[in-house]
């Protein structure tokens, strides 16, 4: 059985890797005759085996995933729709627990320094993680590219949207502002914050950014009550919210329409100079980072490929597809392997990009 715990953290602490009240439960080597894989479906051996054909097992292990927000949003949706089919893939009991704090970087840090030979996971907000590192901002205490890198989960572009009785009906209603357009976001950790800063530097529209909110269904309530004009979010975070008629999407923050929304114009329908373009192709490949799941630096090898296994397991679960798609969250997936990969390109983003990101308050 999945279990549930919620802990609040709502500041960051003075230093991190101490005093912790975070889960450690120790690996334990357990001998698995067989192949992980079978716990999943039967089928045969595995990327992770050991060369004497055994592979090391989190059968009976408990594991902690992480969400670095408050319950209800996204990310726990996520987390609480893959906890089940990761548990029947692993045998392990998988727990849930709740870390807000800092836009989503106190959970990726706390996890950062966490024991190499614990199970903390942690589902993390890769875009706004990464974005953090490279402006230097304050509480980021990592290095993304050094994470143990277990799966991307999803990657749906973003949405730019404003309240359904907005002044502004188009995007070009923004470039053309006359005042400050005012963006909501969690917080500098966090994927709204740096396309809400990056994107009106990009076409040189006047905006400010609004923080400090609990999630990102408080920071949408603030559009739809008037307090603030637009919100960019995943679009499977959007989505909901559109149908019901309550936003009005903007911009698609992506080279192509996205099939459920077709006319909404995209960051290709307005173009701008070349070196805007380079910062614009860097968030979009940011963007591509998506949702995913880490551990902390320098796990075992062997502790790491089960849970790559068992990740990869449990995304590939036919029903789990259908029960994200009736929930309208994407599952796209790329393994720990090709996860590393579009961090470290993300990593190294193009110098004008790095300045925009930098520039942010």
């Amino acid at each position: 059985m999945v279990q549930n715990a919620t802990r609040t953290e709502v500041s960051l602490l003075p230093a991190y890797g101490r005093d912790f009240d975070m889960r450690r439960a120790p690996w334990g080597y357990v001998a698995l005759a067989g192949l992980l894989l079978a716990a999943c479906d039967g089928t045969g051996a595995s990327d992770g085996e050991q060369a004497s054909g055994e592979q090391a097992s989190l059968e009976g292990e408990s594991i902690d995933l992480v969400v670095p927000y408050d319950p209800g949003g996204g990310y726990d949706t996520y987390a609480r729709l893959l906890a089940p089919y990761l548990e029947d893939c692993l045998g392990a009991t998988v727990v849930v627990r709740n870390e807000p704090g800092a836009g989503g970087l106190l959970a990726t840090s706390q996890t950062f320094v966490a024991p190499p030979d614990s199970l903390r996971t942690v589902l993390m907000n890769t875009v706004g993680a990464i974005s953090a590192q490279l402006s230097e901002a304050e509480g980021v205490n990592f290095d993304a590219g050094d994470f143990s890198w277990l799966a991307r989960v999803s990657a749906e572009p973003n949405v730019l949207a404003v309240a359904a009785d907005s002044e502004f009906e188009t995007f070009q209603d923004l470039i053309d502002a006359e005042r400050p357009v005012r963006f909501v976001a969690t917080g500098p950790g966090s994927n709204e914050y740096v396309n809400s800063e990056v994107l009106p530097k990009v076409y040189d529209f006047p905006a400010e950014t609004v923080t400090g909110f609990e999630g990102s269904e408080e920071a949408r309530a603030a559009v739809l009550a008037g307090d603030a004009d637009a919100h960019i979010l995943p679009f499977d975070s959007q989505i909901s919210a559109i149908d019901a008629g309550d936003l009005r999407p903007l911009l698609v923050i992506g080279r192509q329409p996205h099939e459920s929304l077709p006319d909404v114009p995209t960051v290709s329908d307005f173009p701008t100079g070349e070196a805007q373009q380079a910062s614009l192709d860097a968030l979009i490949e940011l963007v591509e980072t998506g949702r995913s799941l880490a551990g902390p630096p320098d796990m075992d090898p062997d502790h790491l490929a089960a849970l790559r296994t068992g990740v990869d397991c449990a995304l590939g679960n036919e029903e789990l597809v259908a029960e994200a798609e009736e929930q309208q969250r994407d599952i796209d997936p790329l393994s720990g392997e090709e996860t590393a990969t579009v961090v470290d390109e993300a990593l190294d983003a193009p110098a004008e990009f790095q300045d925009l990101v930098k520039e942010a308050p």
